[in-house]
């Protein structure tokens, strides 16, 4: 039966963005990989690529790649911390293309830990994990024995472990309970409520990309990230508005100023604690165009 370019475009869609969205943590330059890879595509006899699905994945794997190692000045240039982009998810946006990243629940949290792995880790813990391929499929798209992939793949979940990152669970009640009273601690400015809802040890990025005010580096404690909040939110609060939405697969806080998104607010629960363990603010506005739409 003859392949046709429409129904493979529509069946690989969202599966490739949601592989490109997790290689490069920016929903744009996804986009552009997908769209890049489909148009080299349209070049081939579709009739001769016996399995295309794992043709396009290497595809856009490699772009990724690619597109990592070129941009890694521009990350390296990037005035204080790099965040990956936020997502709403299918619920929020009926757009079908990210319906996959929801069902998967690409945490916030696991995004931001990928963006520390060297970039094959990445690939292997990524088409492993979220693609479900064997170590031999993954070799082979990488050019690399399976022995070696293996390996790469223990490395990465080793280091994703270091770093914190624990197997990621269904939106539960509790976190929605604690974003809902974060949302409130920053609303009225209640540092008593705020830093009870922190770990001691917690921690607190902001991305403003240079274009607006955030923390340069990262705040560490609960004390010192309260003392954050309670000084910059008054600047905010008699003109700003915060929803509840649901972004990268579990509730998140979005921050509107005269009818446009200006800051998203995310968690990363400490399920022993009972508590928020990472704090993530996106304020960066180059970053937040797509969550407009």
């Amino acid at each position: 039966m003859p392949v046709h370019m429409e129904d493979v475009y529509r069946e690989y869609k969202s599966l490739l963005f949601s592989l490109a969205y997790r290689m490069t943590g920016s929903v744009t330059e996804a986009e552009d990989i997908v769209q890049d890879t489909f148009l080299a595509l349209a070049g081939t006899d579709i009739q001769d690529i016996h399995h295309v699905k794992s043709y396009l994945c290497k595809a856009v794997t490699n772009r990724c790649l690619d597109l990592l190692k070129s941009a890694r000045w521009k990350r390296e240039q990037y005035v204080g911390e790099w965040l990956p982009e936020p997502m709403l998810d299918a619920s929020e946006t009926n757009d079908p293309l990210q319906t996959v990243i929801a069902e998967e629940a690409v945490s916030y949290g696991l995004l931001v830990l990928l963006e520390n792995l060297p970039s094959t880790l990445r690939a292997v813990f990524v088409l492993r994990t979220a693609l479900d391929y064997e170590y031999g499929e993954i070799a082979a798209m990488l050019e690399m024995t399976e022995v070696n992939c293996r390996k790469k793949f223990s490395l990465a979940r080793k280091k994703l472990a270091e770093a914190g990152y624990q197997a990621i669970v269904p939106q539960s009640s509790r976190t929605s309970s604690l974003v809902e009273q974060l949302m409130q601690a920053i609303s009225q400015s209640d540092a008593k409520l705020l830093i009870g809802l922190l770990t001691k040890d917690a921690v607190f990025v902001s991305d403003g990309g240079g274009k607006v005010r955030a923390a340069m580096h990262p705040i560490f404690s609960d004390e010192r990230i309260t003392a954050f909040w309670m000084g910059v939110w008054p600047r905010w609060a008699s003109h700003a508005t915060m929803q509840i939405r649901s972004i990268n697969g579990q509730d998140g806080i979005a921050v509107y100023s005269e009818g446009q998104l200006k800051m998203i607010i995310q968690i990363t629960m400490n399920e022993e604690q009972d508590r928020i363990a990472r704090l993530y603010m996106m304020v960066n506005p180059d970053k937040l165009p797509h969550l407009q739409k």
